[in-house]
């Protein structure tokens, strides 16, 4: 739901769409979709620096991106199931995977991992699958549209 970029936490705030239908293979499911911003262990204004941002605004973007990331946590007690989304070219076993996914598995929260980027080279969705092979897991490339038939099963199967 939020705009795409290249700057990191440029989603800052969550975003609430209520009652999405997806259908698929003949079955249709309606769900309320919080998209929150992306939960991060370090953020550091001289990242928005690097982007050619002035002094004041970056601090302003770390601060916001800091705000956005305790908001994230604080929608976890609202939530009745999450799709998480991983990047499959980095390595799951980040400090923030490992603690999101713990805090979920704490609340009981059906939960649905996304390995996004399957369209480069260098992705690797069988390395999160190996990480964290107590959630289900499926592979998409959200740019290209691939694995989304499989996206749609998993979902209704996973929340359905």
């Amino acid at each position: 739901m939020g705009s795409v970029s290249h700057i990191a936490h440029e989603t800052r705030h969550a975003k609430r769409r209520n009652a999405v239908s997806i259908e698929a293979n003949g079955h249709t499911i309606s769900l309320d979709i919080v998209d929150t911003p992306g939960l991060a262990t370090k953020i550091d204004f001289h990242d928005f620096m690097e982007q050619g941002m002035s002094d004041s605004e970056s601090k302003k973007r770390s601060k916001e991106a800091t705000e956005g990331v305790i908001e994230a946590v604080k929608w976890l007690d609202d939530l009745d199931g999450v799709i998480l989304v991983m990047d499959s070219t980095e390595n799951p076993y980040t400090q923030v995977n490992v603690t999101v996914i713990g805090n979920m598995e704490a609340r009981n929260l059906p939960l649905l991992i996304v390995a996004n980027k399957v369209d480069l080279p260098d992705s690797d969705p069988a390395g999160i699958k190996d990480a964290f092979p107590q959630h289900p897991m499926v592979p998409v490339s959200a740019l290209d549209g691939v694995g989304m038939d499989s996206f749609y099963e998993a979902l209704a199967k996973q929340f359905g």
